[in-house]
């Protein structure tokens, strides 16, 4: 199940954190209102220790970029409005002017594109409008244009910033148009290939927002509304689209207009938010460890006898060791009011700040360490749902009896009925039968003294079980129940089957949302269809819906959504007391909801177990056999090479290791798609090959199961 986010009214949003800012800020220090009176000074002022050479034309937006060489070999680049970029010593003294033929007003910088060749200075040409890109010389900091094919933008822009996900490996743009669009461009290419962007999402606000900028540890996307206040989203493509309130002009600290973001993160584990207060030239500085809690306002105070910082637009800040004197990081601010000189950029060492901002109010998160899931390239995607929404939901692979590529795979339309797709991802068959939840299959069920492959699904419609057989030669589904086979649950919700390998006896699990699930046998009806009879129930503490069973072993692993993933018989006179495999609370890689479930046999009772962790967008393999051990996730990641987009938000999925033809030898993974992002349709499923998964995650590959052999083990 989905968890639906809803964006609140805005007054309520506002009248929300307003209560909220009421409870953290720090009013002793900052005031009643927690920020600044307008033309006062700060009690917590940081002085500069230079200033950069005044710029050529007007200064605006700046990144700083540490270098790969020695310490001081770092450089600070200011998008000097019509005289294109200024590029600094760390010391503030102008270097080089690269011009570009219209008025540059952001920049950001994309380290090591793709894993491979220079860094890349970025930024943003309001007056044509583009976006620019620059080679960053690794000795020399110097840059080199270029190009970039598929960006193609139109109308006014305000600013953009860049993102590398840790969660797909990818790096993106952010554009911030002058509308409160805010457009989202995943960047492919390297040093030795042509550079090229693809258009992947939209996140919206309401009005203008000019300065953007993210955190890749914490997968974040901070926006300053110009008007309003600071926004986050999560900055993952595949991620949820809703807006997080930071902090609100008038109702929150910041007053009159929110002007640059910086982040700060250094390997102690303080990670901060600066923003400008640009309606009273002050900083204000959000722990990131604590929800954002605002942790000190400051001022900044030019060199010589200069007065404040004035309405610093453009903010960029580092942790890196710089050098001398800046061995903690830089903090650059872009200074409007220069005295009667050019605006120019401000310099400030990170050690000035701490020892002025009470820092170690801030909360400390554990160092940073490589944390995303073993990434998966898609290598299929089925042809989307006909409705929109929430729609496509569970899968179930069958296979076909002599030719292994013509098999099919079977995907829930839960506002509509069930899908057939072949291995090519087309649709072969759509039944219009219901609301259709969660599907299986079992192969080899005697009906009328013939074997007959069976598919059964939970019909939300009228809450029964439909039940299917399947065409040996096409993979066609007929409707086979004997009439409507009710579950008499008032929510009837997943489902799955259950097999003994030896007498080919089979049976159905179907949950409800209360955590009730009822065992019924399926039974030749004597007229050539098959009926429901139930012989159990038991139930999980809280709402389930992914199941699937161990038919080898006679086990049913259940998911309960916001909890944990159980462990039962499978047997129609089991224990209805089963036992926890793993959980939310002690499994760091799950989140819930916890969804799909399926195995992967391997021979002599080995094989892995899959779940589908909802939350973060991964999939947990354990060990079939055993206390099945945790062995590590993956994550379904876009594929650029195809131009398909990964899965995220998955409900069902199934895995099966018959081999189905060249491109699965060693079976395959598939995976309902929450978000069909490439291009934006209607949900999906996407498809991987075991291989992938195995090759990644140091796992066996299985090429000897046969789902319609009768005994597992050999």
């Amino acid at each position: 199940m989905k968890k639906s986010l809803y964006r609140l009214g805005f007054s309520m949003a506002v009248l929300a954190f307003a209560v909220a800012c009421s409870q953290q800020r720090p009013v002793e220090e900052y005031g009643p209102s927690g920020a600044l009176p307008v033309g006062a000074e700060s009690p917590l002022t940081v002085p500069a220790f230079g200033a950069t050479t005044a710029s050529l034309h007007e200064a605006n937006a700046v990144a700083i970029w540490g270098g790969y060489g020695a310490p001081g070999s770092g450089r600070i680049y200011g998008s000097g409005g019509t005289s294109g970029v200024e590029v600094y010593a760390l010391d503030g003294q102008r270097l080089a002017q690269v011009q570009t033929s219209g008025e540059l007003k952001s920049l950001s910088i994309v380290q090591a594109l793709a894993g491979a060749g220079d860094d890349l200075l970025v930024g943003l040409d309001v007056s044509t409008p583009a976006v620019l890109m620059f080679a960053i010389d690794g000795d020399s900091g110097a840059l080199r244009p270029r190009s970039v094919a598929g960006l193609d933008i139109d109308g006014p822009y305000e600013g953009l910033c860049t993102y590398y996900s840790r969660r797909d490996g990818q790096n993106y743009v952010f554009l911030l148009h002058a509308a409160g669009r805010i457009e989202q461009w995943w960047l492919q290419g390297n040093a030795s290939e042509p550079l090229r962007a693809r258009h992947v999402r939209n996140l919206s606000l309401s009005s203008e927002a000019p300065f953007c900028v993210t955190d890749s540890a914490s997968g974040a996307l901070y926006v300053a509304e110009k008007e309003i206040g600071v926004w986050r989203f999560n900055a993952d493509v595949e991620a949820e689209v809703v807006p997080e309130i930071i902090d609100i002009v008038k109702f929150g600290t910041i007053a009159g207009e929110v002007g640059g973001l910086a982040v700060y993160r250094n390997d102690s584990g303080k990670a901060l938010l600066l923003a400008s207060n640009a309606g009273n030239d002050s900083l204000h500085l959000y722990d990131l460890q604590a929800e954002h809690r605002l942790i000190g306002v400051i001022a900044l105070r030019g060199t010589g006898e200069s007065g404040l910082v004035n309405e610093a637009g453009g903010l960029a800040v580092t942790a890196e060791n710089l050098g001398a004197g800046l061995e903690q990081g830089l903090l650059v601010a872009m200074d409007s009011d220069n005295g009667d000189a050019a605006t120019n950029y401000k310099l400030i060492r990170w050690e000035d700040l701490a020892g002025v901002v009470p820092l170690d109010k801030a909360g400390v998160a554990m160092p940073l360490a490589d944390t995303a899931f073993a990434r998966v390239p898609t290598a299929l995607a089925t042809e989307p749902v006909a409705t929109p929404g929430d729609a496509a939901d569970d899968p179930a692979v069958w296979v076909h009896p002599v030719e292994p590529a013509k098999s099919r795979i079977t995907g829930t339309n839960k506002q509509g009925g069930l899908y057939v797709y072949d291995l090519d991802g087309r649709v072969v068959q759509y039944l219009e039968d219901g609301q259709m939840n969660n599907v299986d299959i079992r192969y080899n069920f005697s009906l009328g003294g013939k074997p007959v492959d069976l598919v059964t699904a939970t019909n939300r419609s009228n809450h029964s079980i439909a039940i299917y057989a399947v065409d040996q030669r096409t993979g066609i589904l007929r409707d086979i129940a004997d009439g409507v086979q009710p579950t008499g649950m008032q929510d009837t919700y997943g489902l799955c089957m259950y097999q003994q390998p030896e007498t080919r006896d089979t049976w159905v699990f179907v949950n409800d949302k209360s955590g009730l699930y009822r065992q019924w046998q399926l039974l030749d009806a004597g007229n050539g269809r098959v009926r429901a009879e139930v012989v159990r129930e038991f139930a999980v503490p809280g709402q389930p819906e992914g199941c699937v069973a161990d038919d080898e072993f006679a086990i049913l692993y259940a998911g309960e959504e916001d909890a944990a993933l159980w462990k039962f018989s499978a047997a129609p006179g089991g224990s209805a007391e089963g036992s926890v495999v793993a959980d939310i609370a002690t499994n760091p890689a799950l989140l819930d909801d916890l969804e799909g479930v399926s195995l992967y046999y391997g021979s002599n009772g080995s094989g892995y177990l899959l779940l589908s962790s909802q939350g973060n967008d991964s999939y947990a393999v354990f060990e079939r056999n055993g206390d099945n051990a945790y062995l590590g996730s993956f994550s379904v990641v876009a594929n650029a090479a195809l131009d398909l987009d990964g899965a995220s938000e998955t409900d069902g999925l199934d895995v099966i290791s018959t081999p189905l033809g060249d491109r699965f030898p060693y079976g395959l993974f598939v995976a309902q798609d929450g978000r069909n992002l490439m291009p934006p349709e209607n949900q999906n499923y996407k498809v991987v090959s075991w291989e992938a998964i195995a090759d990644v995650l140091k796992l066996q590959k299985h090429t000897g199961w046969n789902p319609r052999r009768a005994v597992l083990r050999h």
